[in-house]
């Protein structure tokens, strides 16, 4: 079972955030993450420059000392992670997510404010999460196929509970944003985060699991929208990030060190080598080869093919 998570701790000042961190400790969460919400007047407008900037991840979570100081010992592990959001109300800024002042936090979230901006989200922006606001009325028409293209790339929909205990007029509105959502996407690619403003706003994982029965999710789904869908943006992001700065190392499989034999024989990998190598030696692991002629059942082959040409031998290595 995944573990349970809040992904939604709004930046405050660093004593109410450590109040925080230690109440979703205590209610059981084992991992959280730290919001850092970025208004629209961060995006340069035209011919000018934005004299705002982004803080960087390190100024926004607190040190290691300040967590463990805060929360003392504790037999569950605890994982704070780092989380920035956009506002868009326009397609034109979408090219702040790509920067690396937002490519650098753990996780990336966008609110759409209309149709065109919330279609871009679900098609071709490089998020974690699609926020959906719940102080409003929800007016924009949503298309199933436009949600079912974020649900295939593995983005989640991201609902806040505490404006709902903060005033009823937003009660009203998210109960209702939160059933049309989940009636459009079928309770799928749902998460529910809290977005406190207060530490006593949060609610446990088993609390907010039987709010998301209210919402006309059933058993499993709103289990998952605190457990297994939260898992799955920590994955979507360590895989974002990995797609754009990933690299690939290939290398002879005649040439691994002797202590890792062992991988070749696990793969089963058949490599050339030169007979007359392994003859005098030349082979790094000949002491631990054990060479069997791949081609010695087949004597027609043989008469046809080049005295000169390496011989293919599978090669099978003892690990030492």
């Amino acid at each position: 079972m995944a573990a349970p998570m809040d992904l939604n701790l709004p930046l405050c000042e660093r004593t109410a955030l450590l109040q925080k961190l230690k109440m979703a400790q205590q209610l059981g969460y084992e991992v959280v993450a730290i919001n850092n919400q970025v208004n629209e007047l961060l995006v340069p407008k035209k011919k000018k420059k934005s004299d705002e900037k982004v803080k960087p991840p390190k100024d926004v979570k607190p040190s290691e000392e300040e967590i463990r100081t805060v929360l003392g010992p504790s037999k569950k592990p605890f994982k704070v992670l780092t989380r920035i959001s956009t506002v868009h109300s326009d397609v034109t800024q979408a090219h702040f997510l790509n920067t690396e002042e937002a490519q650098c936090y753990d996780i990336i979230a966008v609110q759409p404010l209309c149709e065109k901006t919330f279609a871009q989200a679900c098609k071709d922006l490089n998020v974690d999460i699609i926020t959906i606001d719940v102080t409003e009325k929800f007016v924009m028409k949503i298309k199933r196929p436009t949600l079912s293209l974020a649900i295939e790339r593995g983005i989640q929909f991201e609902l806040q509970y505490s404006p709902a205990i903060r005033d009823a007029t937003y009660r009203q509105y998210f109960i209702s944003n939160a059933q049309k959502l989940i009636f459009w996407c079928k309770g799928k690619n749902v998460i529910l985060t809290s977005g406190c403003e207060k530490a006593i706003e949060m609610r446990g994982p088993y609390d907010v699991a039987n709010l998301g029965l209210l919402l006309n999710l059933n058993e499993n789904q709103a289990k998952d929208a605190v457990m297994k869908n939260c898992r799955t943006v920590v994955c979507h992001s360590e895989g974002r990030k990995v797609y754009s700065k990933g690299t690939v190392k290939v290398e002879k499989a005649s040439d691994l060190p002797r202590e890792d034999s062992w991988i070749v024989d696990k793969c089963d990998v058949t490599v050339k080598h030169n007979v007359d190598d392994i003859v005098n030696g030349k082979s790094e692991n000949t002491n631990n080869l054990h060479t069997t002629d791949s081609s010695s059942s087949d004597d027609d082959d043989d008469a046809s093919s080049d005295v000169n040409e390496p011989a293919v031998k599978k090669i099978k290595l003892v690990g030492t």
